[in-house]
């Protein structure tokens, strides 16, 4: 992991070694704005007040979804899953993901497969991870720690089971080896379902911004909500 080539999808290739600051959604900041090129990402104004967050020492996390983006953005890396048969079109999403949040925040992220994210990369950063969870080898490694069960291309709510065709699911949590940390996660019953989850103009576009956790089921929203935080370095689904 020493040296990882990211290859962005316009023009050149950047080398980075690994432990290198990276520079690096409506709502959130990849709910769309047609100003922005391409048109398929919204600018969220709280990204120009990040320096307010930016505090020495440590720091209570809160969620909800967007506080990621407001904490340290220049501590944020995308891990994308391999063990899918769609990991390459994951691959091209992530890093489409990096060059168009990254201009947003002003910071490069940096993309790495599940296979070269390691425990040291994972404690340094907030994490975002994208595909399913039992595909993506950090997600399966550490969801013990998630507020929900995922099993049989579905998702467990609780005693409600959502396994429809094209669910997808975005929440936050504090990163389990490092609670200064987030780990935002991005998942669905299949990569194609995540492919597209942060754009505005695409089929599975999913609104998430001020809640811990957002799941859809095609078009619709059909939960949303905020964790218990009562241990603040483990949240579980409010009962």
């Amino acid at each position: 992991m020493k040296g990882w080539t990211l290859k962005l999808p316009e023009g050149g290739t950047k080398y980075r070694n690994s432990r290198q600051k990276p520079f690096d959604i409506p709502r959130g900041i990849f709910g769309g704005n047609k100003s922005v090129k391409y048109g398929l990402f919204a600018v969220f104004a709280c990204i120009m007040i990040v320096s307010f967050y930016n505090r020495a020492g440590p720091v209570k996390l809160t969620g909800p979804i967007d506080d990621i983006f407001r904490r340290h953005p220049d501590r944020l890396v995308i891990v994308y899953g391999t063990g899918g048969e769609d990991k390459g079109a994951l691959r091209q999403y992530a890093l489409k993901v990096s060059r168009l949040l990254g201009s947003s925040l002003s910071h490069e992220i940096l993309v790495y497969p599940d296979s070269e994210a390691d425990k040291e990369l994972i404690e340094d950063y907030s994490i975002i991870l994208y595909g399913p969870v039992n595909e993506n080898l950090v997600a399966r490694n550490l969801k013990d720690y998630f507020p929900f069960e995922f099993a049989n291309s579905g998702v467990y709510l609780g005693d409600r089971f959502i396994s429809e065709d094209n669910w997808r699911m975005v929440f936050i949590i504090p990163n389990p080896f490092n609670k200064q940390h987030y780990l935002l996660v991005y998942t669905g019953a299949t990569a194609d379902d995540v492919v597209g989850i942060n754009l505005i103009e695409h089929p599975n576009f999913t609104h998430h911004d001020t809640t811990d956790y957002v799941l859809a089921v095609g078009p619709e929203i059909v939960e949303q909500g905020y964790f218990d935080k009562s241990d603040e370095t483990r949240w579980v689904l409010a009962r």
